[in-house]
């Protein structure tokens, strides 16, 4: 016997056993299990895959025999808001099978011709006696398929889909029906009396004229990118939760999934963006809320990972440029992540491991669904990534997160959720030229959210929370011949911030929203840093005095400091006509400890100028007040400065190609003045300790600064087997610096990003993508030969002009294999990713390998350009079982 017919033995035993147990069971028993809800939404897949994802989606038992299962036949079923029973209706049609429901499960066999004692005449009699009513929802200014549209049945539970090509079916008992079809955008219709037939189909064809938007469902912001998110928008959502989990990259990272849309800048070791060129700290990152101060593990290694687990994410909005008023003191861009909603009447776990981390996710109801809670953690190793690729230094760092959440529905108007977030990790570092780290970061972040709707038009949304952050860094160099200290490092902060924050939403007409807020938050913050560096200096003066002399640099900053945060913010979102929705806004923010007090007006404007196309465009003013946890203490800065700020321009064009295309250009220019100084490593390779290389680190200071672009994106998935994505980006960002314009470190001239996706089915899955973009910036290093006072040679650097050259062109290929498993009631996921397929020597920073030679009887030097790598090809395996 083969392992397959063993298999399906096995299946069909059950199947005895579960017909013997249920004899007295029918088709049409009470409905407790065939009553729930299907969650299901399948396309062209096999029967077999559609059951066992019903079994899944449903928590319904499902009893069945692959062997009886009708070969080769594809099936569809738009069911995420229909009934068990439903879903088995529209999938089992034409088959020869039915179903009947037992005490514990719902048995799928082949149709009997002849009354028995388990499936009695009467019940014989119900089964031919309903009919199908089957429909195409089209819109009535040119006939075009609405996909997702909802159809109800009066008096019945549940709701149906459209699919792809606007089509639905809903199997009823003869008689006649009341229809509700709705769809985004639409005006609701209804169809009144359609007759369903004995053992027979109904066609309809139904017509939806559109119609205004809620003011609350438009999008008035260009520049927007919705990821993950599991509610309807009226734009195309640009990353779905598959297409997350199954497209190439690094760690499953909620930050690296979105690194190749336009406009975002990384490299490989770091999962920090630069939107627009602007660096990562000018992002507001928040979660369900609450602004995240530090969202990235091992900070000492450039911020390699989130501290979110993407499985606990529904979905994140992108800004990158534009934002409206209720976001404040940031002024590039927002990150704003909302986690997912637990199921209210089961528990559902997902367990995920991989080369980088372990995680476990759980969640569930409680209160007869009135309570919901989730659970997730994580644990990582690198060390196996860094000897995959080619880490030659001990290097030892981990990482760990947990996030809980609660949530409880008091009456339909009022929800009160409560949040934790805890973030740690260490880094243990002792590289071969004598440097060694010691490093433990953690952050801390407590909150809870009221949301209240006084009436179907006034809401408030109120939000209590605490955030604490620290850092300890110990830190030295010594010399790898004598052994001596050549640098010592003892840094410590620690951080924490209380916060009230009250938000109000009215809607006051059809054409009217108004909305407004206040924030208050109180910061505290404790520096306690101490840097000690000894250096040689060659003697050029006294020729019987030692060659070299010790120079010695001591830096301390202690700090103890505290300040109030205050912002509020009042803005009117306007209807005049149905294709013209405009919000203006304004801002003002006060910070205690730098006296700033800023006014912030904003623009936004959306124009539909055809039914699939909008015209978008912003303007406002952007401040970002130096924040109480962002001291340069490492530089001995010791500094808080005044608020710098931007202001914003950008247009957008969208359209919506018949189909399913969507395609979006952009222009935007982005104009800083009163930028804070930065201090910047000439060399531009990540250093665990900054402290290391003195000399070629600098202070830069920019008397304004300017990031202008234009970028196109394309998009096609229409739920088939084949989806793809293309843009390209034409960027420039610099800074005036005295007097001169000179390019940011991470400016690209020029990015392609190229994504395919095969899905032959629901359980596999490939994906390619192909990222290119144009060398960043970079300062050469020169170096020349001197001559002490006793006539010892030694070798001098030099900088060039700053980022005046460029480094080679970047590009990669990734891949990735995902294969899903139906498992029992679970589910199980593999996937095979390859980094950087064809091992491409891309570049981080440019390096030097000097070299002595003689010319006579004098000592010359000469150097050789090189280049500091980033990750070569790089394979990585994982799974993650749901259950």
């Amino acid at each position: 016997m083969t392992g397959r017919t063993g298999t399906l033995m096995g299946l069909l035993m059950t199947v005895v056993a579960s017909s013997l147990s249920g004899q007295n069971g029918s088709h049409a028993t009470n409905g407790s299990l065939l009553q729930r809800v299907a969650h299901l939404e399948v396309q062209e897949v096999s029967l077999e895959t559609a059951l066992r994802d019903l079994w899944q989606r449903s928590s319904v038992p499902l009893a069945f025999s692959p062997d009886l299962l009708p070969d080769n036949k594809k099936v569809s079923c738009s069911c995420a808001s229909a009934t068990v029973r439903e879903a088995l209706d529209s999938l089992l049609e034409g088959t020869g099978l039915e179903f009947e429901e037992n005490e514990h499960r719902v048995v799928v066999r082949p149709r009997l011709t002849e009354p028995t004692a388990a499936h009695s005449a009467a019940t014989l009699a119900v089964q031919q006696a309903r009919g199908w009513v089957m429909g195409d929802v089209l819109t009535r200014s040119d006939s075009q398929s609405i996909m997702g549209a909802h159809v109800s049945v009066s008096g019945l539970p549940g709701e149906v889909r459209t699919d792809a090509r606007g089509k639905f079916r809903i199997r009823l008992e003869s008689g006649s029906y009341d229809l509700t079809i709705r769809a985004l955008g639409f005006a609701p219709q209804e169809l009144t009396g359609v007759s369903v037939p004995s053992a027979d189909t109904s066609s309809v064809t139904v017509y939806l004229s559109r119609a205004a938007l809620r003011l609350t469902e438009i999008v008035v912001t260009p520049s927007t990118f919705g990821i993950l998110d599991e509610q309807e928008v009226i734009t195309q959502q640009t990353l779905t939760r598959d297409e997350v989990r199954s497209q190439p990259g690094l760690g499953e990272d909620i930050y690296r999934a979105v690194d190749r849309l336009p406009g975002v800048a990384t490299h490989d070791i770091t999962a920090k963006l630069h939107v627009r060129g602007g660096p990562n700290d000018q992002l507001l990152h928040m979660l369900d809320g609450v602004e995240l101060y530090e969202a990235f593990h091992l900070k000492d290694a450039g911020g390699v990972f989130s501290i979110i687990d993407v499985e606990s994410v529904s979905g994140v909005d992108l800004l990158t440029g534009g934002f409206t008023a209720e976001y404040g003191d940031k002024m590039t861009g927002v990150f704003s992540m909302k986690t997912t909603t637990p199921p209210p009447d089961r528990i559902r776990t997902t367990l995920g491991l991989s080369i980088g981390n372990v995680s476990a996710k759980s969640e569930g109801g409680f209160a007869a669904g009135k309570g919901t809670w989730l659970a997730s953690v994580r644990r990582g190793y690198l060390d196996i990534i860094f000897e995959l690729t080619g880490v030659e230094e001990e290097i030892n760092p981990t990482y760990y997160d947990a996030y809980g959440k609660v949530q409880y529905q008091f009456s339909p108007r009022h929800l009160v959720t409560g949040h934790i977030l805890h973030a740690g990790d260490r880094m243990s570092s002792h590289e071969d030229d004598g440097t060694m780290l010691e490093s433990d970061w953690g952050s801390s972040y407590g909150w809870v959210n009221w949301h209240a709707d006084f009436t179907n038009s006034l809401s408030v949304h109120t939000m209590l929370s605490y955030a604490n952050g620290r850092r300890e860094r110990l830190g030295s160099e010594r010399d790898t011949d004598s052994g001596e200290l050549q640098l010592d490092v003892d840094d410590f902060g620690d951080f924490n911030t209380y916060g009230i924050k009250q938000t109000w939403s009215l809607l006051a007409s059809d054409w009217l929203l108004l909305k407004w807020g206040a924030d208050v938050r109180r910061g505290t913050a404790d520096y306690d840093y101490f840097r000690w560096r000894r250096s040689w200096i060659p003697n050029t003066t006294h020729p019987f005095a030692v060659p070299w002399t010790a120079q010695f640099d001591t830096v301390t900053v202690t700090v103890d400091t505290a300040g109030y945060e205050t912002g509020m913010y009042l803005s009117s979102r306007l209807r005049p006509i149905d294709q013209i929705t405009t919000e203006v806004g304004v801002r003002y923010d006060r910070h205690s400890h730098t006296d700033d007090e800023n006014w912030s007006p904003r623009v936004n404007v959306a124009l539909e100028i055809l039914p699939r196309t909008t015209l978008r465009g912003a303007w406002g003013l952007f401040y970002q007040s130096h924040e109480l946890h962002r001291m340069y203490v490492i530089d001995g800065d010791d500094q808080f400065y005044p608020a710098q700020h931007a202001e914003h321009r950008v247009a957008g064009l969208s359209h919506r190609l018949l189909d399913g295309t969507s395609i979006r250009l952009e222009a935007y220019e982005r104009r800083i003045t009163d930028p804070w100084p930065e201090y910047r490593s000439l060399e531009g390779q990540i250093e665990v300790v900054p402290e290391e290389g003195p000399g070629d680190r600098i202070r830069v200071d920019p008397t304004r600064g300017l990031a202008r672009g234009i970028e196109l994106f394309v998009k096609r998935d229409a739920g088939g087997r084949f989806a793809w994505s293309a843009s390209y980006a034409l960027a420039e960002s610099k800074d005036e610096i005295d007097g001169e314009w000179v390019y940011r470190p991470f400016d690209q001239r020029h990015t392609v990003n190229l994504e395919a996706a095969y899905r032959p089915n629901r359980w596999w899955s490939l994906s390619c993508a192909f990222h290119y973009h144009s060398g960043w910036p970079a300062t050469e290093e020169f170096f020349t030969v001197g001559q002490t006072a006793r006539g010892d040679y030694y070798s001098m650097s030099y900088f060039g002009d700053l980022y005046a050259s460029r480094m080679p062109a970047y590009h990669r290929v990734d891949v990735r294999v995902s294969r899903r498993f139906p498992v029992g009631r679970s589910q199980l996921s593999i996937f095979l990713d390859v980094f950087n397929i064809y091992d491409r020597d891309n570049t981080l920073a440019l390096n030097n390998n000097v070299s002595w030679y003689w010319t006579g009887n004098r000592a010359r030097i000469e150097s050789t350009r090189g280049a500091h790598g980033l990750i070569g090809i790089l394979p990585t395996i994982g799974a993650r079982w749901e259950f």
